[in-house]
Formats: C-alpha cells, structure tokens, sequence
C-alpha cells in the first residue's frame, strides 16, 4: 500500500502537478504585469473593499454607511480613478490627510459594502499587511497581492477539478487557461476584491459535480464544507455551487439518467443520499450568509439608504417588476466587453476588446454546443445542464437578494456576477474538445487569450508614450 501510495504521489507530482504548478506560475506573472502597470483604483468599488480589509486588519469590521477610513481616501485620491461617478471625482491626493470631509469624495466617501462576508477581507487585510512589511510596498498593493494568490489557487485548482472528470491533461490544462483568460477573472487578479475568489469557488463546484457524478462519491460532508467556506466569502460566488446543487437535486428525481444507479442499484438509497447533499448544501448556503446579514442588519443604523443607491438599481415602485424577469438572460456570454468587466487605464487597449468580443461569442455559443454535445454522456450531461443553467441562476441568485434587502433589482446583471460559472463553462469546454486535434485547438485559443490580453497592456503603455509626446 505505502509503494503505491508513493508512486501515486510522484506520478501526481511529474504530470498533474507540474501543470497545475504552471498555470499558477502563468496567472501570478499575469498579476505581476497588471499590478504593475494598473495602479488606479478600480471603479468596482475597490475603494470601499481596500477600507474593508485595512478596518478587518486593524480590528474593526466595518459599518455599511461609515465613512472611509482617511487612509482609504488617500489612496483613492492618490493613486486615482478612471472618470467619475455621478460627476464627482476624487479630490486631489493628501486632501484626506489636510482634513477634507469625506463626503467630498464619490458616493459620499461612504462604505456601503459592510454587507459583503469577512473571510476575503481578512486574509487582504492581515495578508495584505505582511506582503506590504515583507515587500516594502504599500498596503494596496501587497492585499492586491492576497488577490493575485486566490486567483493563481483557483486557476491549479480548476485544471485538477477538470482532470477529475476524466478529461485529458491537454484539455484540463486548455480549460484552465482559459478560465484565467476570462476578463473578469483576470481583472480581479490583480484589484482588492472578493471576486477574485469566484474562480476558486466555481473550481470547487467542478469538483463538487466529478466527486458526485463520476466517482459516484454521495457523502454531503465535503460539498457542504466547501459551501459553507464560499458562503463566508462572497455570496455571488455560491452560484457554480448552487447550479451544481439543483442539478444534483434533478439526479435526485431519475439518479439512472445521470448514471448513478445501474443494474442491482438500490434507487431509493441513491436518491436519499442525494437529497442529503442537497439539503446540507441549502443549509451551507443559507446558514453563514443569514447570520452574518442578521448580525450586519443589527449594526446598520435604521433606515440607511446606501449612497450607491440608485446607480444601476431601479426601485420596484418605480418600474415594478416587468424588467426583472428579462434581466435573467443578461449574464449569459460572461464577459461582454460593454458591462461584464473593467481593466483600469494602463492594462487595457484594443486587443483587450478584441479578446473580450471574441470570447463573448465563444461562451455565448458554449451552452447549446455543450447540451448537444454532452448530453449523450450520462455522466457528463450533468455539466451541460449545469452550463446551460448556470448564468440565469446567478442572475435569480442577485435580483433576488436585491429584492428582499432594498426592493429594487438591478437594471441590467452583469455577466461579472456569474464569473463563478466561468469554471463550468471551462469544463464543459474542456470535456467537449477533448478528442485528437480539438484539444490542442482549446490550448491555442486559451494562450491566444491569454497573450491578446498582455499585448493590451503593451497596447496602453505605447499608448500612453505617444499622449506623453503629444503632450510635450
């Protein structure tokens, strides 16, 4: 047993490992070019998750509605921001520090992202800190840092959660990729933010579905624990794993069409034990995100409007309910380029775009492609529902939270929001071409990917030597 158990391990380590290893590499030298050339502040209200973090580290999760700290301002007005918000920029560095009111900055200078789950602050926050100590950078960069890490995890992550369902090394490591090369992804490698766990998240949820459908591995504990460990996160990021979960509960009804009953199966116990995983991964859902929202919900001063208020929500007295029910197909695509993604000036230029448009069409395709091509796999169907799913899940997922917190729904829903299915949709990629020649066409479309992006960032700084003699 120890001989096989050993062999088992260097085989891991020369093959699985050393691939996994490498898109780690890839996505932290990707990070390292980002974070260097993107210094601006994120318009995705990176400032209030930089003051989020700093507050967590320092002792004090924050207060939805409390004033950003002044070191979160200055390095707002500091490092700056792309245009405006509502027509208000950020004052001019070192205002913060002489005593200018926060409200003077966008949004009031207020954090109204108190809501959001500690578990990603903490480690940007304390992480963030020692990066910074170690590194000799500031604390923006070192929790950028902390983001970098999440990402380059969930990237390994995903090539091994692919290789779980049976699919090839060259494939996985083409899907892998290609997940990294997805835009948002890619953007919040290198910004303080809790997307940048979403990759991470939806790896799990691939995992989650191999361990169930493939292996035929029905305990709950597992996919619960993972649920939970989401859940105190981001609660977005939940929505690979509740796509997986209501396809689990589907195999629940017919576990022989999904292939978890064949000849002499016992199907009742089958399907118990299935209803099991789903109902441990309801309460892993449920359970953090209604303590922590109750615990949040008791500290937030009563009748607080967050000043965000309005900016790309619209209240249901004021349009009812009729925009809602259309805005569940917004997010399919994932990364289109006009409200899925934002790369700060400095890493983006036209072959940013070109990337986007051209993957935007692949992952809009993707889930009619998969439910044709996968369904004939009793196994594997599960990932093409999934894929087929996953978006409007994530969708329902944000209207309604926004519903039952505020009564207003977002205008439109933002592909960004279903990053998380970006890992199914890489599966099912991955799955599909799996097969001579295919395969090693998804590795080249995920490097063409990948490279389009770093040419944008080679894009903006010739861009920006040109302004600069123009300017002279």
């Amino acid at each position: 047993m120890g001989e096989w158990l050993e062999g088992t391990a260097r085989t891991w380590l020369r093959r699985d490992g050393v691939l996994a290893v490498l898109l780690a590499l890839l996505s932290l030298i990707w990070s390292a070019v980002a974070i260097g050339n993107g210094p601006a502040v994120s318009r995705y209200d990176e400032w209030t998750y930089i003051d989020y973090s700093r507050k967590i580290a320092d002792g004090h999760v924050p207060v939805r509605g409390e004033k950003l700290a002044t070191a979160s301002l200055e390095d707002w007005s500091c490092r700056g921001m792309e245009g405006r918000i509502r027509g208000v920029a950020p004052p001019p560095c070192k205002a913060a520090e002489a005593g200018r009111n926060p409200a003077k900055w966008p949004l009031k200078g207020e954090n109204y992202n108190g809501f959001h789950p500690p578990l990603y602050f903490a480690a940007a926050g304390y992480g963030g800190k020692a990066v910074a100590a170690v590194a000799g950078t500031g604390f923006v960069t070192g929790a950028r840092w902390i983001s970098a890490l999440f990402v380059a995890g969930g990237v390994a992550v995903l090539f091994l959660a692919i290789r779980a369902w049976k699919a090839s090394r060259v494939a996985a490591f083409g899907g892998a990729l290609l997940g990294l090369a997805t835009p948002a992804v890619a953007a919040s490698a290198a910004i303080v933010h809790n997307d940048a766990v979403t990759l991470l998240a939806g790896a799990a949820a691939v995992w989650v579905g191999a361990r169930i459908f493939v292996h035929r591995r029905l305990g709950w504990g597992a996919p619960a624990a993972l649920t939970a460990a989401i859940a105190c996160t981001r609660v977005i990021s939940l929505a690979a794993m509740v796509t997986v979960t209501i396809v689990v509960a589907l195999a629940a009804l017919a576990p022989e069409r999904f292939g978890l009953c064949r000849e002499e199966c016992d199907r009742r116990q089958v399907r118990r034990r299935l209803v099991r995983v789903v109902l441990a991964n309801a309460l892993a859902t449920a359970g953090p995100y209604l303590a922590w929202t109750a615990w949040q919900n008791a500290r937030t001063p009563a009748g607080y409007i967050p000043a965000i208020s309005g900016l790309s929500t619209a209240s249901v007295d004021e349009n009812g309910l009729r925009y809602v029910l259309p805005s569940i197909l917004d997010a399919y695509g994932l990364t289109d380029p006009r409200t899925d993604f934002y790369f700060q000036p400095g890493i983006k230029s036209g072959t940013t775009f070109l990337w986007a448009d051209l993957l935007y069409v692949f992952y809009s395709l993707l889930p009619v492609v998969a439910l044709i091509g996968l369904w004939h796999s009793r196994q594997r169907r599960a990932v093409a529902l999934a894929t087929g799913g996953g978006p409007a899940v994530a969708a329902g997922i944000v209207q309604a939270r926004e519903l039952a917190t505020s009564a207003s729904y977002f205008r439109t829903v933002s592909g960004r929001y279903a990053v998380s299915i970006a890992a199914l949709y890489c599966a099912a990629a991955s799955l599909i071409a799996d097969r001579p020649r295919w395969r090693w066409g998804l590795v080249g479309f995920a490097v063409a990917g990948y490279l389009l992006l770093m040419l944008g960032v080679v894009g903006a700084s010739s861009l920006e030597e040109v302004n600069e003699d123009l300017r002279r």
